[in-house]
């Protein structure tokens, strides 16, 4: 017999959530045993260990004027011609050691340059190791410090030279663009912590460049120096500088007898020995052409020559200045330490909620890390801070001992938070007006069409999206969204209504913040008041 009674049955299906603001990458050049184009999924510092590159052995290395060339005790698998920066320990004599940019050879051999013409026996003995390797292992050091609860990924460029994983990230990045992102879907990251290498290469700055945009929803990670910041601007919100905390030995003034300029490097002839230790930061002030001044680090310490690195000419020097006096020492950021992953770390580790707000990134609690030490550097730290480059500090100010991240800005001088917010409302407005969308066209009882009452429940959905910003700590209340009206909107716009194209919809909204300085006016008087 027929049914007295036939249901339909039709389905709203909500919107999986959008998780790229927690996906992120540790860059690799080599540094694992995956291959190239891998992503590997680390939820603790055993899954990283259990990919790294490890110590191989050296049989000899022999110095050919500044080139040296290492034998290795078995192939070291990389191809002929290759470029990659190795670290060398454990050599006797010891002139051997350090980290270099090294030129595959042969199947078992590689060269490179020493920083300084030396006279060493051939050595024997000792390891090599891809930085990548060392690298890694203290991104994953620091990054799991700050707490068990996330996870990140490793990427593998593949060996080669910083331009060579530049290019690589940079192809990656247009295979997988983050406004391909859906919910679900794997190979997107929402920021990368970068290899220290590449730190102001001119490739580098230029594939900053394509991720300015408003839109770009890309962040790179970036550990700059003191000799370097300024090659990056304040165009580059993409762009999350912090210099580590430098190591600083403690000498005084003293003046320059000679400065020279040879291929990529300077080298400072005080009038007596300087105090100054290989490893160590230190300024010259007072010189002309004023190029020769600045900050640099010490690549080598001979006598009263101090050299660095330099990348341009300065020219012949006019006017021989001084180096400044250090009254302070600090031991810097230990190897085992990647400073910028702690910030990294901080950025993944928001998940929005009503009852678990998005908090400033600036004074952020971090730990494990080194702090850049404070006496005697007041003018260095209001010139890095003007130039939205960041540091770690501690909250002393305030009676607390944690180290904090001082001051939490991208390169554009926004707070950490801002991109994150712009970012967050994108992906939500998009992630929700889609599911409306098609759950309207699937919906018999209540279709979604293209009319006023189409057009309302669409600014419903954006309006809860922008309800939920303020709710999470995301946007500034109060939030409005728009819309042009049915009627007025395919009046003026004939062309969309057949082609079912609606672009009235629209918000304004300021990003929530939080305070940077606080200044609090004081009146004293002599006279008692009743």
């Amino acid at each position: 017999m027929p049914n007295i009674v036939v249901v339909n049955v039709t389905q709203t299906v909500g919107a999986a959530p959008a998780t790229l603001q927690k996906s992120g990458a540790l860059i690799s050049q080599g540094g694992t045993t995956t291959s190239p184009g891998d992503v590997t999924l680390i939820t603790q510092q055993a899954d990283l260990t259990a990919i790294l590159q490890t110590p191989q052995d050296i049989t000899s290395t022999v110095l050919s004027g500044t080139t040296v060339t290492v034998t290795t005790t078995t192939a070291h698998g990389y191809s002929t011609g290759t470029q990659l920066i190795m670290t060398i320990s454990g050599v006797d004599p010891d002139g051997y050691n350090g980290t270099y940019l090294c030129t595959i050879t042969s199947s078992n051999q590689f060269e490179y340059d020493l920083n300084e013409v030396l006279i060493l026996a051939s050595g024997t003995n000792g390891t090599y190791i891809p930085q990548s390797a060392v690298e890694l292992e203290a991104m994953g050091n620091t990054f799991f410090a700050q707490g068990a609860n996330l996870s990140c990924y490793v990427l593998e460029l593949g060996p080669g030279s910083p331009d060579d994983g530049i290019a690589s990230l940079e192809d990656y990045i247009q295979a997988n663009p983050n406004s391909d992102y859906v919910p679900g879907a794997s190979g997107y990251f929402y920021a990368y912590v970068v290899p220290k290498s590449w730190d102001a290469n001119s490739n580098f700055i230029n594939l900053l460049a394509e991720f300015e945009s408003t839109t770009a929803k890309t962040y790179f990670f970036i550990t700059t120096t003191l000799a370097t910041y300024q090659n990056y601007t304040n165009l580059m919100k993409c762009a999350f500088t912090l210099i580590e905390s430098p190591q600083y030995g403690t000498y005084a003034v003293n003046e320059l007898v000679d400065a020279t300029w040879s291929n990529g490097r300077v080298v400072f002839s005080t009038t007596t020995s300087s105090g100054v230790s290989v490893g160590d930061w230190f300024t010259i002030a007072g010189c002309t052409p004023s190029e020769y001044n600045g900050t640099y680090q010490a690549i080598v310490v001979n006598g009263i020559e101090i050299t660095a690195y330099k990348t341009s000419d300065p020219g012949v020097i006019s006017v021989l200045g001084q180096l400044n006096q250090s009254l302070y020492g600090n031991v810097g950021a230990p190897a085992t330490e990647f400073t910028v992953a702690s910030c990294f770390w901080r950025l993944l580790n928001y998940s929005p909620t009503a009852s678990n707000l998005v908090a400033p990134f600036a004074f952020g609690y971090t730990y494990g890390v080194s702090a850049f030490p404070t006496r005697g550097q007041n003018a260095l730290l209001t010139e890095l801070k003007l130039a939205n480059v960041n540091v770690i500090g501690t909250g002393a100010e305030g009676g607390i001992s944690n180290t904090i991240i001082l001051w939490g800005t991208t390169m554009d001088g926004h707070d950490m938070t801002y991109w994150y917010s712009v970012d967050w409302v994108q992906i939500n407005v998009d992630l929700a007006i889609a599911n409306a969308v098609i759950n309207g066209s699937n919906n018999s009882q209540n279709p979604l069409y293209y009319d006023q009452n189409g057009i309302n429940r669409l600014q419903a959905v954006a309006q809860n999206v922008m309800r939920n910003a303020i709710a999470f700590g995301l946007a500034l209340s109060p939030v409005t969204v728009n819309a042009i009206p049915f009627a007025q909107y395919v009046t003026q716009n004939p062309n969309d209504y057949p082609a079912g194209i609606y672009g009235g919809l629209s918000v304004a909204y300021t990003p929530q913040r939080g305070f940077i300085q606080i200044i609090f006016y004081v009146n004293v008087s002599s006279f008692p008041t009743a």
